[in-house]
């Protein structure tokens, strides 16, 4: 059923231009080792097995020795550990931006569409707040300080793509299980509107239209800070290439 596939192709258009600035293949950064940041310490596990420390006074230890650096290479180390330092609350703020956009825009989406009580909104709202919460567990400690792992890295690139595919298949099975009311939703709007199937499918199309655009313009400022978090990470990738 056309009308239905619309639907759910609105929902997916909701996401996508929320998380677009967050596409790794055009923003990348080729983190050497596995990395931890936590209470402002950045740790590195190099696959030469040494374990790098660097504070946020800038001092470096490897295999917990301190390392004598030059003027120009404690340079490389600051600016690797300043960018770094930068990246991470720049990354966190648009991940939690983008997701909140994007569960705004479904919601709108099925509030316009089918009412506000139809119950689908409800199940979206619950599960918005619930990994709203798990990203709050993961992300934050106990103290409020921001920390980050390896898990939360691409193998060959900056942040990975764990929320953003998670977001996208709970609300892909929330609205499987809702085809039912989805398909009486919408058989009562045909109704309610005395319009024949032709017209509210042309209604619905031009609904998607305009609301796509209107999503893809309150995305706009959310891709533009995410040019910005891109160009932080070029420093810290030449950065860290130097310290190589």
């Amino acid at each position: 059923m056309k009308t239905l596939a619309a639907l759910t192709m609105t929902a997916a258009l909701c996401a996508s231009p929320a998380f677009a600035g967050m596409d790794s293949e055009h923003c990348d950064m080729n983190l050497q080792g596995d990395v931890n940041w936590q209470k402002g310490v950045l740790t590195l596990f190099t696959a030469n097995d040494e374990h790098v420390v660097i504070n946020g006074s800038g001092q470096m230890t490897v295999n917990n020795r301190s390392v004598s650096l030059t003027s120009e290479q404690q340079q490389w180390v600051n600016d690797y550990y300043h960018n770094i330092e930068t990246a991470i609350p720049m990354t966190l703020e648009i991940t939690y931006d983008a997701l909140e956009l994007a569960g705004n825009s479904i919601n709108e989406a099925f509030g316009e569409l089918l009412g506000e009580d139809n119950g689908i909104v409800t199940d979206l709202n619950e599960m918005f707040a619930g990994l709203r919460t798990e990203m709050d567990s993961h992300f934050y400690d106990a103290d409020g300080e921001v920390r980050m792992n390896s898990e939360d890295f691409e193998e060959d690139g900056w942040i990975s793509e764990r929320w953003e595919n998670k977001f996208e298949d709970q609300v892909e099975n929330i609205i499987a299980n809702s085809t039912g009311r989805l398909l009486i939703a919408i058989g009562k709007a045909m109704l309610s509107g005395d319009e024949d199937f032709d017209n509210f499918e042309q209604h619905m199309e031009n609904w998607e239209e305009d609301f796509e655009q209107r999503v893809e313009a309150k995305s706009a400022a959310i891709e533009k800070r995410a040019d910005a978090l891109c160009e932080v990470l070029k420093k810290a990738d030449y950065a860290e290439l130097k310290m190589q």
